[in-house]
């Protein structure tokens, strides 16, 4: 594991050294892979695009740990789903000094930004899928009773769930980075009270 932290960080330094120098363009899978002293073959192992490797980025996944605490939470189900989202969200990025670098780089080259749209929309695809795939029947029956009887329910709830994720992360960058939990658990709060307003 050590190893592949290693070759992982490798390949995302030399990429970014090179595009800082030459420019997202003119940067090569090729000049990466060697300026990082791996092969092509080793590359793909790592990062499926130039752009993740920019970036620090890989394919989302859903964690077994974080599907089963979304199944046992006592959370409604809005925030508990916003909360399976980041944490998908979460698999393909690097917290801490990674996230400030992947900020500043997409600063510099905008262009980057699509990258993680995909990335974005990956996440959202592998909940909605779960949602609908992965739950065994008295789950859903459970889910079935928070959601309105509609075929679209499940995905109007991950796109609901997607707006209070990037809402937390818009609100304090940063802390999202630090703390997404917490993040994630306030703007939820915040899109309750707008949803289910208390009368005053």
């Amino acid at each position: 594991m050590a190893q592949r932290n290693r070759h992982w960080m490798q390949i995302h330094e030399a990429a970014v050294l090179l595009v800082l120098e030459k420019g997202l363009a003119a940067t090569t899978i090729d000049a990466i892979t060697a300026a990082a002293g791996v092969s092509r073959r080793s590359f793909f192992n790592y990062f499926p695009t130039k752009e993740d490797a920019v970036l620090g980025t890989r394919e989302p996944w859903l964690p077994e740990e974080e599907w089963e605490e979304f199944l046992s939470s006592k959370l409604a189900v809005l925030p508990r789903t916003a909360r399976l989202l980041a944490a998908v969200l979460n698999t393909s990025t690097q917290a801490g000094e990674g996230f400030r670098k992947r900020r500043e780089m997409v600063r510099v080259f905008p262009e980057l930004r699509r990258r993680t749209h995909v990335h974005v929309q990956a996440a959202e695809q592998l909940v909605a899928t779960a949602l609908i795939e992965r739950l065994k029947p008295h789950q859903a029956a459970l889910l079935a009773h928070e959601l309105p009887n509609h075929p679209g329910a499940q995905h109007a709830l991950v796109l609901l769930a997607g707006t209070i994720t990037r809402y937390a992360f818009t609100e304090d960058p940063e802390e999202f980075a630090r703390d997404w939990q917490s993040a994630v658990a306030r703007a939820s709060a915040v899109f309750g009270s707008l949803l289910h307003p208390v009368p005053r």
